[in-house]
């Protein structure tokens, strides 16, 4: 918050210009616009502050009918890219876990892979752009495309090195008492992998949605205009507050969807196996 005070309280002194770099003030103008408010925190201090000036109402006034909350730019952008995220990350989730499961069972894979998939996970995921054009073209296969390969391989080795943390003493256990064949991989070895399996669905989200951003960022795709559509478009109009307030946004869902959903279903998977508090 001083940062922001400080960062604010230099703009009206010195008077920074809009397009140089955008105050705090502006960038919440920005940010309310894209859900229908229209504001003006970021102008100079009047009557009625933060409202906009009688002639810029006057002016908004003369706009076409504000959409409902749930039709604007933002709240639509935000549900786009979660459609997306839902579906790819289920397929990553669903390939990285095979594939994962696999090369912590038999050595074999897991020397012809591994390599390969830690090469993959260093790989940026706009790297996967091109190919993904030349292959599929400017569409949601593209899209989908981009954010599986940027998201699988960091599941598949999280899980892999999750599973060998396993204590060999379970399955010899669940032999002992009887459970052999699918009977020690479902009562056994399934519920003591559930910590691994928690701990790369939170990483493996982390780079789905880093992989989604780029990938929207450069398709543009018309039909379904996600965040990475409006950052690109506040770069096309030179608009950096909005840019910045798209910025915002992205970090923000991001540290939600972590802490809101995969951090407590990790903590309650330890928390029932005994390793955590």
């Amino acid at each position: 918050m001083l940062i922001l005070a400080s960062w604010e309280t230099a703009y009206r002194v010195i008077g920074w210009k809009l397009w140089v770099f955008p105050a705090p003030s502006h960038v919440v103008d920005s940010l309310l616009e894209m859900v229908g408010v229209h504001t003006a925190f970021g102008e100079p201090l009047h009557t009625g502050w933060p409202r906009p000036l009688p002639e810029d109402r006057a002016a908004n006034a003369a706009r076409p009918q504000v959409e409902p909350w749930y039709g604007t730019p933002l709240v639509k952008a935000i549900s786009y890219s979660g459609v997306r995220l839902v579906a790819g990350f289920a397929i990553s989730v669903a390939l990285g876990g095979t594939i994962g499961l696999l090369m912590w069972r038999f050595d074999a894979v897991d020397k012809m892979l591994g390599p390969l998939f830690l090469g993959l996970q260093t790989l940026p995921s706009v790297c996967w752009v091109p190919l993904a054009v030349l292959c599929f073209g400017i569409n949601e296969k593209g899209i989908l495309f981009v954010l599986i390969m940027g998201s699988f391989s960091a599941i598949s080795l999280v899980l892999r090195d999750g599973l060998r943390t396993i204590p060999p003493l379970y399955p010899r256990a669940g032999l002992m008492l009887g459970a052999r064949g699918w009977k020690l991989y479902w009562y056994v070895l399934l519920p003591a992998s559930l910590p691994a399996l928690a701990g790369s669905l939170r990483t493996g989200f982390s780079f789905a949605w880093r992989s989604l951003m780029g990938a929207e960022l450069i398709f543009m795709v018309e039909k379904w205009r996600g965040l990475g559509y409006l950052l690109q478009m506040g770069r096309e109009f030179s608009d950096i507050a909005r840019v910045v307030a798209v910025m915002i946004v992205m970090v923000v869902i991001g540290m939600l969807a972590d802490r809101w959903v995969f951090a407590i279903v990790q903590r309650r998977v330890q928390e029932r196996f005994g390793l955590g508090t």
